[in-house]
């Protein structure tokens, strides 16, 4: 498996083919993945440049702003 620091980090990578994103996911209703997602946005955003580089907090971010996109507009939940 080929692992990418924003996404696939290998430290999230819980077992052959399983994220720690689906566990999560799985474990959450629709509307509290959302609101994870969400939180995930705005706490890359707001550490941006202050933990890790400006550019990989800001691929963090968009990489959930994507998820969260998915999932609000997939019609099959």
């Amino acid at each position: 498996m080929e692992y990418d620091e924003i996404l696939k980090p290998s430290h999230y990578q819980l077992f052959p083919n399983r994220e720690a994103i689906g566990l999560v996911q799985h474990e959450l209703s629709r509307a509290e993945y959302i609101g994870y997602l969400k939180g995930n946005i705005l706490k890359y955003r707001l550490r941006a440049g202050k933990k890790d580089d400006t550019v990989k907090d800001i691929k963090k971010a968009m990489w959930f702003e994507r998820e969260l996109w998915e999932v609000e507009n997939n019609t099959n939940d």
